[in-house]
């Protein structure tokens, strides 16, 4: 081990600003999360996250060989992956364009031509979550370099151009922080600059959009301030800012969490080559021709825009519309109107269950439901909560919450069935039944199993989930978490294979886990949460 992570030392770039400079003991410790020695250890497993044929190395105990006891030797594999890896090296940097940093050997012709910059600094850099990031594009095989970028934390090569887009992400404490320290209105006057360059002068034809990535609610700390408390920004400050960026020429995207971000970038890197394909956007600076254009232009350039043919800008892609709204909705009625809060919650009901549906159709079954609720409304409390429990629904809160439960459409037998013999039963939106939904949509009963970080990928993209999959990163705690209580049961609703991979039970046939899942992707889609596409009706 000792004489590994000297050779390892030897041979970085100087470029990488990395290297292994703790004692052997510290990499020896069960808890250690160096970033860079948990790159070494991850060649000795399946490496699943990237879908490679793993491992390449081998640790074995050796108390005789070193002073650690610790030896490593390459298998077969690696020796074949360290054999390229080697030619490519002596072969030096290509050119032109950046080096797309792929687990894979081609790159899918979705992406086509086109690769994804990111800032060196996203997620707090190498020590924090860059790598957590690295590896969910690696899942995803977006084609990507990672470089210290001077504007933007995202941009967008076609070759050895730039594409005119350009991406800031910010969490809520992100904002926060910018709003004190003041980098919020520099950043935004520079990306405007880079727009000018990109978009071709006044025509400022280039998406220029910021990720807004979690919740400012769930960021409080002590005094109800955003991030610290030193940053002395409030929620009502933070979304204030956020909902002034479309008037400042900026697109929004709202973001759940790390997980959904990075499916956007990806959608995004798709988008891009399928413009550039059909010849809807223009390329013309390299990176380096861009930076001094931008540095040319006078500081007016970055103005925010007058012109209402340069505000409120469409984001590059379409996001999950429930996390448009802002983080404090306006507050319900004060509950002397019943028939207002009824009829409000009458049309999300049934918003979500006819879109597409004939408007005639959807007329007669609004004015049947203002029918029902009425007669609802007669009920006494005990009779309301009495329907509830037969339909499987929550008891709690105010008459109009039990009768608008009454109003959705019946959930499926099988779910009802599982409540009343206190059977466990996901609920819909959770992170167990976007794992499940997942399961049931990409996954082929009777082959393997799909590996943890890609089921974690697909859950995310189901939107089954409300919370994000990877958690908020305000605590220990992500999607994952209530994964346990999947594999109890009998029978279990999910079942652990060989090589830490997961699949949906499929014994008995009327309660397994797949029959269960088909019960929750039917009311994923009433709720008008679910993004397969698929019709479930």
């Amino acid at each position: 081990m000792e004489e590994l992570i000297t050779a390892i030392n030897s041979r970085l770039d100087p470029a990488a600003n990395s290297s292994l400079n703790s004692t052997t003991e510290k990499y020896l410790e069960a808890d250690n999360m160096d970033p860079y020695w948990t790159q070494v250890k991850r060649l000795c497993t399946a490496n699943a996250a990237a879908d490679l044929d793993g491992p390449f190395v081998k640790e074995r105990k050796r108390k005789t060989a070193c002073k650690s006891g610790v030896v490593f030797e390459l298998l077969d594999r690696g020796r074949l992956m360290a054999h390229k890896l080697r030619e490519l090296a002596k072969a030096g940097p290509v050119e032109p364009g950046p080096l797309r940093q792929l687990p894979n050997e081609t790159v899918d012709e979705e992406f086509g031509n086109v690769c994804m910059s990111m800032d060196c600094r996203e997620g707090g850099g190498a020590g924090k979550s860059l790598h957590k990031m690295c590896d969910q594009l690696d899942i995803r095989g977006v084609p990507y370099v990672v470089r210290e970028l001077k504007i933007a934390d995202y941009i967008f090569f076609v070759g050895d151009k730039l594409a005119p887009i350009l991406i800031e992400r910010k969490t809520s404490e992100d904002v926060a922080g910018s709003l004190h320290d003041g980098r919020w209105e520099r950043q935004q006057r520079t990306m405007r600059k880079a727009q000018f360059v990109l978009g071709d002068g006044p025509a400022r034809r280039c998406q220029i959009c910021y990720i807004i990535e979690g919740d400012a609610n769930k960021r409080k700390v002590h005094g109800g301030n955003v991030g610290r408390r030193t940053y002395f920004q409030s929620v009502e400050d933070v979304e204030n800012a956020t909902e002034q960026l479309p008037l400042l020429g900026f697109s929004v995207m709202r973001s759940k969490g790390t997980l959904d971000t990075i499916g956007i970038l990806a959608k995004i890197a798709q988008d891009v080559s399928w413009k550039a394909n059909n010849g809807n956007i223009d390329v013309k600076f390299t990176y380096k021709q861009f930076l001094s254009r931008v540095k040319a232009l006078p500081d007016e350039m970055g103005d925010p825009p007058t012109s209402r043919e340069h505000q409120n800008p469409a984001p590059p892609v379409v996001v999950n519309a429930s996390l448009t709204q802002p983080a404090n909705p306006p507050p319900p009625g004060n509950g002397h109107n019943d028939t207002f809060t009824v009829q409000d919650n009458m049309d999300k009901s049934f918003s979500a269950t006819s879109q597409d549906q004939d408007p005639d159709l959807h007329d007669i079954h609004h004015d049947e439901n203002i029918a029902a609720a009425a007669e609802l409304r007669k009920l006494s409390m005990q009779a309301l909560k009495e329907q509830c429990k037969e339909r499987g629904e929550k008891l709690g809160g105010k008459k109009d919450d039990l009768i608008s439960r009454l109003l959705k459409p019946r959930k499926p037998e099988l779910l009802i069935m599982r409540m009343r013999r206190g059977e466990y039963v996901p609920k819909v939106p959770s992170c167990n039944a976007a794992l499940m939904v997942a399961l049931l949509l990409h996954h082929v009963p009777g082959t393997q199993g799909l590996a943890k970080e890609r089921l974690m990928v697909l859950a995310e993209e189901t939107g089954v989930s409300k919370e994000s999959m990877g958690g908020d990163g305000g605590n220990f705690y992500d999607g994952w978490s209530g994964v346990k209580q999947l594999q109890e049961g009998d029978p279990a609703l999910v079942k652990r294979e060989k090589g830490h991979r997961y699949s949906l039970t499929t014994q008995p046939p009327d309660s397994a886990g797949i029959a269960v899942a088909h019960a929750l992707h039917i009311v994923a889609h009433r709720e008008g949460l679910c993004q397969c596409g698929q019709d479930v009706s």
